[in-house]
C-alpha cells in the first residue's frame, strides 16, 4: 500500500512540474531558466534532495518530449 501512495504522490508532483514548465514555455522563457525554476520549486515546496530533483527533471524532460506519458 505504501508504494501506491508514493507513486501517486510522485505523479502529482510530476504533473505540477509539467504544468509549470508548459506555462513557462508558452510565455517564451528559455529552457535553461525553466529548469532552474523547477529546481527551486522542488527544493522549496517539497524539500527534495539534489539526486531526487535530478530524477524528477529527467522525467519532466521526457514528458515534454513525449517520450514518457504521465497517466493519472
Amino acid at each position: 500500500m505504501v508504494d501506491c501512495v508514493q507513486t501517486w504522490r510522485k505523479k502529482l508532483r510530476l504533473q505540477e512540474l509539467v504544468d509549470i514548465a508548459k506555462n513557462e514555455l508558452e510565455s517564451g522563457t528559455e529552457i535553461s531558466e525553466i529548469y532552474e525554476i523547477l529546481d527551486k520549486a522542488m527544493s522549496f515546496r517539497w524539500k527534495l534532495v539534489n539526486s531526487t530533483r535530478k530524477l524528477y527533471l529527467e522525467d519532466v524532460k521526457k514528458i515534454l518530449a513525449n517520450q514518457f506519458v504521465l497517466v493519472m
